[in-house]
């Protein structure tokens, strides 16, 4: 063999023995990316991916103001279970002509963005580069919203739901059916489910009313009410607040019972699995907000924001 050979193949064992290095070391980083409604996250997250890809213009992020981004390329991503953030249709859509508005996220979706980049410090004069996996998920903000329902009590969140809604029902029309309809119903009289369904029917009608309504900013949990997904029409997501007098004991197979065993299981099946199996194994998170359509809603639209960011800051708290 000769010398040349020799070397060149020594190159090369050497070249596949750091390519492999890398992708045993290489890092990542779980970002969250969500929003209230209308806040534009799907078009955020296009247009960060495609900046990048495309080394366009970063100012504020510090790497690429420096220069030292030295190229960024999408990979499979990690989990299997999840469905991929469709990245080409949504930059297809915004580049068509005319541009289409890409639809809003009904369903927690998954991107992961490779990044070299030239490291600083004696790390630099070893390497020369180093990598970074950008895990972006990407889910609905009415889900984020559903967090704060584990530290409540159907009792608590029941009195917080019908005053909202009594606030809203001149408004919106939807909030004074529902009312009007939950005056008919005594908490502790034995439940009949067609009433309850018809209850939780006219509550979604609200809920989707105060989201569309452009006066107002919506943030009434829960959120799956708004996207049920694979849960429509499960009784996990048929049950509504009370017009409660004050927190005490539920009678026996009264609306009452059925509804707080109802709401209870939301948050045992629904919620606490979001939280555990997506949002702890978040390492950042960034929160969209349209705060113009706020100040356009008024004082009202202003408060309730006010409300949702501080029930939302809660759940980051360790």
């Amino acid at each position: 063999m000769k010398i040349s050979e020799l070397a060149e193949e020594t190159a090369d064992a050497l070249r596949n023995a750091g390519e492999a290095a890398l992708r045993i070391t290489t890092p990542s980083i779980r970002l969250g990316v969500t929003g209230l409604a209308r806040a534009g996250k799907t078009v955020f997250i296009t247009s960060l991916v495609q900046n990048l890809l495309a080394g366009g213009r970063l100012p504020f992020l510090d790497a690429a103001a420096q220069g030292r981004i030295l190229r960024a390329y999408l990979e499979p991503q990690p989990d299997d279970t999840v469905p991929r953030f469709d990245f080409e249709a949504h930059l297809q859509a915004l580049k068509s002509e005319p541009p289409d508005w890409p639809e809003s996220t009904r369903w927690l979706s998954q991107l992961r963005l490779t990044i070299e980049f030239r490291p600083q410090g004696l790390l630099d004069r070893l390497t020369g580069r180093n990598r970074l996996h950008v895990d972006i998920v990407d889910y609905p903000g009415e889900w984020l919203l559903d967090l704060p329902l584990l530290h409540l009590t159907y009792a608590e969140w029941s009195q917080r739901a019908v005053g909202h809604a009594r606030g809203m029902k001149r408004r919106i029309p939807e909030a004074a059916r529902w009312l009007a309809f939950m005056e008919k119903i005594v908490p502790d009289e034995a439940a009949a489910e067609a009433r309850v369904v018809e209850a939780a029917k006219l509550f979604k009608a609200y809920l989707h009313a105060a989201r569309d309504d452009e006066r107002t900013l919506s943030t009434q949990p829960p959120g799956r009410f708004l996207m049920p997904g694979d849960l429509e029409g499960a009784p996990a997501l048929t049950f509504c607040p009370l017009l409660l007098a004050a927190d005490g004991r539920a009678v026996r197979r009264s609306y009452r019972e059925m509804m707080e065993r109802r709401f209870e299981s939301y948050k045992a099946q629904v919620v606490k699995p979001f939280f555990r199996d997506h949002f702890a194994r978040l390492d950042r998170q960034i929160v969209l907000v349209d705060a113009l359509a706020a100040v356009n809603g008024g004082r009202t639209a202003l408060d309730e924001l006010k409300q949702a960011m501080t029930e939302i800051l809660r759940a980051f708290r360790p």
